[in-house]
């Protein structure tokens, strides 16, 4: 794994997380700039899915692969099904759904460090 890709996707979860739950604490119904941030999150892991696929293609293996891929898989569609849900239900809790689902995505990656370390 790259270490600055993890660093990034946990800062960015963070703050996205800390945003929607911010939004959600003060009533209000998460806009188009918490589904941005979203969108760059989502773009983020998919940039790590593809440098994950690309470093396993060159021969690098986790100390546990299914383990891995399952995290893998699981981060990339973390956010997607949160910002669906939060938009089905347009209200105060739609920001609290985004900023769990953040949170997720950060524990998830952090996760996939520690699987790909052997830790």
């Amino acid at each position: 794994m790259i270490g600055v890709l993890v660093t990034v996707l946990v800062v960015l979860g963070l703050v996205f997380s800390v945003g929607s739950l911010l939004t959600g604490l003060l009533n209000r119904i998460p806009g188009i700039v918490l589904v941005g941030g979203a969108a760059l999150l989502e773009l983020a892991l998919i940039g790590q899915l593809i440098a994950a696929v690309v470093l396993m293609l060159s021969g690098e293996r986790p100390a546990e692969f299914a383990t891995f891929l399952a995290y893998l898989i699981v981060s990339v569609l973390v956010l997607p099904i949160a910002v669906l849900w939060a938009a089905s239900e347009r209200n105060r809790w739609s920001g609290v759904v985004l900023g769990v689902g953040g949170l997720v995505v950060v524990v998830l990656v952090v996760r996939l460090q520690q699987v790909w370390a052997g830790v």
